[in-house]
């Protein structure tokens, strides 16, 4: 049976170079471009190995890895991630949770490199190794830009995550694609239960309609920033607050803020 490679990049043109490079070695390639996207392929696609860029859309690597790890447990596959600005990271390799990390670089070195490590790969089992290292084309050095942007991107995810207040953030085809510890405790579910899933999905039948109601009111009327009502999600009580999501005036997305009913915080 033909093997499969998932590659999840946002970089185009890279996502055709590996791709060539992997079919060349008779794999069938499976391309995502964000990490929302790479989530779904692999519930649609059982594949034998992951390539991911760290820096993602959406969801960025680390979630993505973080996803896998906990929905596959001890029986999946190799993960390898591959991003410009590896060096950034060598300080938490650890805390990733790839197998594999490999820096990009010139076409042509990063073709060897790729080759060598999948002809290696192809010959043993799948252990994943005990000392993680960067498989580097040659010399690679910190960019002062790259890193501010992986530090300002971890700074955020970690104000959502330690937020005392559940937020949810819901992609514009209404895919859930993050919820922080709060929330996921709000309505009772793990977090590989509700990554790309559809965000009606978590809250009771009487809930949906009027849910699926405000999600299209502030998408559609910019005069509206949010919309308060109660919902119920396993027969939980709860507030909830949507918002938009919009950049360059346009709305991509949702922002919901979910909280159990007290008498103090009890919504209209």
């Amino acid at each position: 049976m033909q093997k499969k490679a998932l590659i999840v990049d946002s970089d185009f043109f890279f996502v055709e170079f590996l791709s060539e490079l992997l079919a060349k070695r008779g794999y069938q390639v499976i391309k995502a471009y964000d990490g929302k996207e790479g989530i779904g392929k692999l519930e649609e696609f059982t594949v034998d190995i992951l390539f991911a860029d760290l820096v993602l859309p959406k969801v960025d690597g680390k979630q993505l890895f973080r996803f896998i790890l906990e929905k596959y447990n001890g029986s999946r596959f190799p993960m390898v991630a591959l991003s410009g600005i590896m060096i950034e990271n060598l300080g938490s390799l650890d805390e990733i949770g790839a197998d594999y990390f490999i820096a990009k670089g010139q076409a042509d070195k990063l073709t060897i490199k790729l080759n060598d490590f999948m002809a290696e790969m192809e010959i043993r089992p799948f252990f994943p190794p005990a000392d993680k290292k960067v498989l580097a084309t040659g010399n690679v050095y910190p960019r002062r830009d790259a890193a501010e942007l992986v530090k300002s991107l971890q700074f955020h995810q970690a104000v959502i995550e330690s937020a005392a207040v559940g937020i949810i953030i819901v992609d514009n085809d209404t895919r859930i694609i993050n919820a922080n510890p709060a929330a996921l405790e709000v309505v009772g579910k793990h977090s590989v239960d509700v990554m790309n899933c559809p965000v009606n999905e978590l809250f009771d039948n009487g809930s949906q309609t009027k849910l699926a109601d405000g999600l299209e009111r502030v998408m559609q009327q910019n005069n509206i920033e949010k919309i308060s009502s109660l919902a119920s999600s396993n027969s939980q009580e709860m507030n909830t607050v949507i918002s938009p999501i919009r950049l360059a005036d346009c709305s991509v997305g949702w922002v919901l803020v979910v909280e159990p009913v007290s008498q103090d915080n009890r919504g209209t």
